[in-house]
């Protein structure tokens, strides 16, 4: 029974590349996508480490401090894996849609929670390898290390997902049992998770920096290491080939996954289906108010996109961040003309490129692009109403826009204001991101009518796991792309204002086309699925 839940966990998780919706086969050439984009981050993120890993090695192993480089290691790695699977872990053990189905069949909840587990291992694992790999092989470079140091190094980049994993299930225990006892379970989520990526972009903000003091002061972070992380100066001097210190880390590590294996398993049920903290209705006599059909649509949208915060995350940070990149605009105006001044091409193109950032910044919210395949197994429903299958179309469409739009204006306006753009500048500074955002919406709903996913069994995979999402992310960076590049070789025959203007009718002629497909060809495919 064991095996068959694993591999229902393992198909899940790779269901994303290597099938569709109702288990159609994905076809080959959405498989090479994947396997390029694949490919193309990992190259990113392994290059990125081992520079950094190259730098700091051959400073720790000079200083005869290598127990440290590896600790160094081992903390970025656990780091990056928990911040990427700690909200995973929540929905994945205790938020998934088949916990009741499960649950009511003769199978150990241990077992359940076991292969829920081996999940999580992975994506820890596919994390820490993205760190851990690159310190290994600079190791391996830049040192002589004995055969035994050699199996131990191997054998950690197996065991240190394992102390990942543990910290992931800790936290997202506690997620979960404070969301079993709140009534707005998205918005303390929601605010958790701003709160880790806030520290973590902090941190990554001042990586360079923070090397530099590192490399200084290698010695008292050392000692400190040492004192308060015991279990990583073991595994330092493990990696180098020290059997006793790599047996005590081993130990450590196992005692205390099992541990919270155990305290998990005993909880797992009461967590799992606890529905403590929905609010208690009381009938109270009260006239119903009557709306119109796109406005209860509408509604509808809005509530599951608050409810989830999937979703939110997933979809809707780029919110965030452009409000975030306005308010420190504003905080930082002074630095950022004295820079721009500086600079006198930058200081001509500063409106340019400020329509450029922000439009990128803007491609990251994809509220339309997951909004069918969330509509899940519950699909029918819509499909069931005497409404215009456009008007659900437009529902999506018109949330995607409330969440963006009006952030990306005020920052539109901010930019223009600080950089002191011309009143027709000014103008199409406003008018291109919203053009911008209405057409990665359209985006996003071509691409989820062709690539749904409704087969979930929890929210993230239609999220996080969607071919759709990727798509629409990579397509709003590439038609940025392109407006850039163009700009570059016509800078010289064309003014800013003239430019845009021709970028927004682009925009605009784009959109049209894609609005007569969706209301044409898109909503029949919706009403077939």
């Amino acid at each position: 029974m064991i095996k068959v839940l694993i591999k229902k966990q393992f198909r899940e998780l790779f269901s994303m590349y290597m099938r569709k919706n109702n288990n159609k086969k994905t076809s080959k050439k959405n498989i090479i996508f994947y396997a390029i984009l694949m490919i193309y981050c990992v190259v990113v993120f392994f290059g990125m480490f081992y520079s950094l890993m190259n730098e700091l090695g051959p400073v720790l192993f000079s200083a005869d401090m290598g127990w440290l480089y590896f600790a160094f290691s081992a903390i970025i790695a656990t780091v990056l894996a928990v911040v990427g699977s700690v909200f995973m872990a929540q929905s994945q053990l205790y938020g998934a849609k088949d916990n009741d189905f499960l649950l009511s069949l003769p199978i150990p909840p241990s077992k359940i929670l076991f292969s829920r587990l081996m999940s999580l291992y992975m994506q820890n694992f596919l994390f820490e390898t993205l760190v851990f790999l690159p310190t290994i092989i600079v190791y391996f470079k830049i040192a002589a290390p004995s055969a035994v140091s050699i199996l131990f190094c191997v054998i950690l980049l197996f065991l240190l997902p394992v102390l990942s994993l543990t910290l992931t299930c800790i936290l997202g225990w506690i997620v979960a049992l404070i969301s079993a006892r709140v009534r707005n379970k998205s918005l303390m989520t929601v605010v958790l998770s701003l709160g880790f990526f806030g520290v973590y972009f902090y941190f990554f903000a001042q990586l360079n920096q923070n090397i530099q003091r590192f490399i200084a002061n290698s010695q008292v972070i050392g000692e400190k290491i040492k004192a308060s992380v015991y279990p990583l100066y073991q595994m330092g001097l493990g990696a180098q080939g020290d059997v006793k210190c790599f047996i005590i880390f081993t130990v450590i590590v196992t005692a205390l996954f099992s541990v919270v294996y155990i305290a998990l398993s005993k909880s797992f049920i009461h967590i799992a289906t606890a529905k403590r903290g929905a609010k208690k209705i009381r009938y109270k006599e009260k006239v119903l108010k009557v709306s119109s059909s796109g406005k209860a649509l509408y509604g509808k949208e809005v509530s599951r996109f608050l409810r989830s915060p999937i979703y939110i995350l997933n979809c809707g940070l780029g919110t965030v961040m452009i409000i975030v990149m306005a308010v420190a605009l504003i905080l930082k105006r002074n630095l950022v003309l004295d820079f721009v001044e500086q600079i006198p091409e930058l200081k001509v193109w500063a409106a340019l490129i400020s329509c450029a950032v922000l439009c990128v910044t803007s491609s990251m919210n994809v509220v339309t692009s997951p909004s069918v395949s969330l509509e899940g197994k519950t699909l029918w429903i819509v499909q069931s109403l005497p409404i215009k299958v456009w008007q659900i179309l437009c529902a999506k469409l018109k949330l995607h826009m409330i969440v963006t739009a009006p952030a990306a204006v005020f920052c539109a306006i901010v930019m223009a204001v600080i950089f002191k753009a011309s009143p027709i500048m000014s103008l199409v500074m406003i008018i291109t991101p919203v053009m911008f955002v209405f057409l990665i919406g359209e985006l996003g709903l071509l691409f989820n009518l062709k690539f749904p996913k409704l087969d979930w069994s929890s929210e993230a995979m239609a999220v996080k796991q969607s071919l759709s999402v990727l798509l629409t992310i990579f397509t709003g960076w590439g038609i940025v792309a392109v407006f850039v590049i163009a700009y570059l070789k016509l800078n010289e025959y064309i003014n800013p204002e003239l430019y845009v203007t021709i970028c927004i009718s682009v925009m605009a002629v784009i959109s049209v086309l894609l609005a007569y497909w969706l209301k044409n060809r898109g909503t029949k495919i919706l009403e077939r699925l």
